[in-house]
């Protein structure tokens, strides 16, 4: 299996089957940002998802910590989707905008409430009984 193969699995197996056509199209299509996809794809999640040391459930939340930090709300719901197909809670990922939130201040967190609203609404969750809710695709 090459590392475009490897990197293309992982993504369908946490973003699902239309995320990983977009970015394999987009990664080979010798267009504007083609490189870059290219570089997500085999670099990212072929060798950085995959590496020993951290499960993907982990993986997800640094990098959904990272988007919090960064005020990237269209990062953090991908990642917050992830994480929900990687087995985590909701309430687990309200902990991590709770144990961020003395870090990065009461703005970074708002962002990222407001972007985990938005993947809650569209997955259809029932936010009263999440602790122990693992939406999957």
């Amino acid at each position: 299996m090459t590392n475009r193969e490897a990197g293309i699995n992982v993504v369908r197996e946490m973003m699902g089957d239309q995320a990983a056509a977009q970015l394999s199209a987009s990664a080979d299509s010798n267009t504007f940002g083609a490189p870059i996809a290219a570089y997500a794809v085999d670099q990212v999640f072929a060798d950085i998802w995959t590496r020993p040391g951290l499960d993907r459930r982990s993986r997800s939340l640094v990098s959904m910590s990272v988007m919090i930090a960064m005020r990237q709300p269209h990062e953090f719901a991908i990642h917050m989707g992830a994480g929900l197909n990687n087995g985590l809670t909701l309430k687990e990922i309200e902990e991590v905008l709770i144990q961020a939130l003395p870090y990065v201040g009461y703005p970074a967190i708002a962002t990222a409430l407001a972007a985990a609203a938005e993947v809650i609404k569209e997955r259809g969750l029932d936010v009263k009984n999440y602790a122990g809710h693992r939406g999957l695709l």
